[in-house]
């Protein structure tokens, strides 16, 4: 039986994404930032919720609450480099819905927020109007726990976030998709009470890596998840 080419086209740069961590880890014998995901090809894909980006000089802006910055520093930073990091890996893949996109480097972005931490309350149009750039992914991480019900001896991390995109035209900018509560969970499939034996440091950084995974499905061709266990 013969493979359908352009199935596997539109598959096989989604799988590159997604083995790429696992293949760092191999090749470094380091943990990294990424998914490790056992369940990358299936015969069904799913379009991307989003597909402008294609050809556009694209902004990354996380904003957290003030409560998750104190708790957790880094969080904007890291989110913003992770969901980057995982939209150019699908750019060196040659994922045709990131044909010709660029990105706004991330320490400016960053610098612009630490400028500018009053814009955290206006409009996402407003900002975009700010920043050097066509599209922005704009981002809230409304909530991160790494235990459940407060419990120090079981761990679960869970992430949420809210996405606007902004397109910036002709010195106008709108809102011309949103996606409320994009949810992550790690370990995958994790009791809801959590489990014993896991490092804050791993659950924080894994929780976060799953959310940029599901981030990134909103502007990338990929693979249906399957729901059998591996």
């Amino acid at each position: 039986m013969s493979c359908d080419r352009s199935l596997r086209e539109r598959i096989f740069p989604w799988a590159l994404i997604l083995l790429a961590p696992l293949m760092m880890l191999m090749c470094t014998g380091c943990d990294a930032i990424g998914v490790v995901s056992s369940k990358v090809v299936g015969e069904e894909t799913i379009a991307p919720a989003y597909a402008g980006l294609k050809g556009q000089r694209v902004a990354i802006l996380v904003w957290a609450d003030e409560g998750l910055t104190v708790d957790h520093p880094n969080i904007c930073a890291d989110v913003t480099g992770s969901l980057q990091g995982k939209l150019q890996q699908g750019i060196d893949a040659k994922v045709d819905e990131l044909k010709g996109t660029t990105f706004l480097d991330t320490d400016r972005v960053l610098r612009f927020q630490e400028a500018h931490p009053e814009y955290q309350s206006d409009p996402a149009e407003q900002i975009a109007l700010r920043l050097p750039a066509t599209r922005l992914i704009y981002i809230e991480v409304e909530s991160l726990s790494l235990h459940p019900n407060d419990s120090v001896d079981l761990s679960r991390g869970q992430a949420v976030a809210d996405v606007k995109v902004v397109e910036v035209d002709g010195g106008r900018a709108k809102t011309v998709y949103e996606n409320d509560n994009v949810t992550a969970i790690y370990p995958p499939n994790s009791p809801p009470e959590g489990l014993p034996n896991l490092a804050d440091e791993q659950v924080y950084r894994k929780c976060l890596d799953a959310l940029t995974t599901e981030l990134g499905k909103l502007f990338i061709t990929h693979p249906a998840d399957e729901d059998h266990d591996m």
